[in-house]
C-alpha cells in the first residue's frame, strides 16, 4: 500500500490508557500515531477541559456535571482508576495541558462537545499554545458551529462530522450531492464519517475530488482499516493506533 492514511489516536491511545488523559496522549506517540483526537467541554469557570461526556459518571469515582463545576473541583476526581490500577491519580486535563504534550508536526483533532459559548475560551487556549495552528483541526457535528468557526477563524482547519448510519444511510437519507453542496457552502476543510459498511469507494472518491480531507472513525478492525486505506481516505481514527499501524504496513 503506497499511501498509508494518517493514523489518529481516538481520545489518545484509549485502549491502552484512560480516554482523553495525558497518559493516553503520550501512549499514542509510543504507538506511532500521526495525530490525536480529543473531546472538549467548558467548566463552570470557563476552563476548556478534555472529556467526552457531559458528566464524569463513566470515567470517575464520583459523578459531577462538567458545566456545573469548576476546574478545581473536577481536577480532584480520579479518572484513571476505572481503567487500570496503575493509572490511579490520573486527572481530567486542561486542553492547554493536552496541547503542551503534542509533538511538532503531529495533527490534533479537537471535537467540540458544547455550543458556541466555548469558542472565545477555546480560541484563547489555541492562541496561547506552542502547537502550530496548521496542526489543529476542530471537528463538530453541528453545521452552524462549522459556519461560525469558518467565519471567525478561517485559517483554522474544520471538519464536519457525519454519523453515516443515522444521518446518511439511515431514514433521513442525507444525499451525497447535499453533502458536497454543503462543503462548498461552508468552505469546510474536511468531513469525518463514522465507520460503516455503507461507505464505498465511489463515495470516498467524490468527497476527495471536492479537494477536502476525509477522516473515518472509529476503526479498530484491521480488515476495515485496510479497506478504507485502499479507498484513499486521508486519515483513520482508532482506539488502538499500534494495531492499525501494523495492519496498514503489512
Amino acid at each position: 500500500m503506497n499511501d498509508i492514511p494518517r493514523i489518529i489516536a481516538h481520545r489518545g491511545a484509549s485502549v491502552a490508557a484512560p480516554e482523553n488523559s495525558i497518559s493516553a496522549l503520550q501512549r499514542a506517540w509510543v504507538e506511532g500515531a500521526d495525530g490525536v483526537e480529543c473531546d472538549v467541554r467548558l467548566t463552570a469557570d470557563c476552563q476548556v477541559v478534555c472529556i467526552h461526556d457531559a458528566d464524569t459518571e463513566r470515567v470517575a469515582e464520583r459523578n459531577l456535571s462538567v458545566e456545573a463545576h469548576t476546574y478545581e473541583e473536577l481536577a480532584q476526581l480520579d479518572v484513571g482508576l476505572k481503567k487500570l490500577a496503575n493509572f490511579k491519580g490520573e486527572r481530567i486535563p486542561l486542553l492547554s495541558e493536552w496541547l503542551a504534550n503534542v509533538h511538532a508536526g503531529k495533527k490534533v483533532l479537537i471535537e467540540l462537545k458544547t455550543g458556541a459559548e466555548i469558542l472565545v475560551p477555546l480560541f484563547e487556549v489555541l492562541d496561547a499554545a506552542s502547537v502550530a495552528l496548521k496542526q489543529i483541526v476542530l471537528i463538530t457535528f453541528d453545521l452552524e458551529m462549522v459556519r461560525a468557526l469558518k467565519a471567525q477563524r478561517p485559517g483554522l482547519g474544520v471538519y464536519w462530522l457525519i454519523d453515516v448510519k443515522s444521518n446518511w444511510l439511515g431514514r433521513s437519507k442525507l444525499k451525497l450531492a447535499d453533502v458536497l453542496d454543503t462543503v462548498v457552502d461552508t468552505n469546510v476543510d474536511g468531513i469525518g464519517l463514522r465507520c460503516h459498511s455503507g461507505i464505498n469507494r465511489e463515495m470516498v472518491k467524490a468527497i476527495l475530488e471536492a479537494d477536502i480531507d476525509l477522516n473515518i472513525w472509529t476503526v479498530d478492525d484491521p480488515v476495515d482499516a485496510r479497506r478504507y486505506a485502499s479507498f484513499g481516505v486521508t486519515s483513520i481514527t482508532t482506539n488502538c493506533p499500534e494495531v492499525i499501524r501494523y495492519a496498514l504496513q503489512k
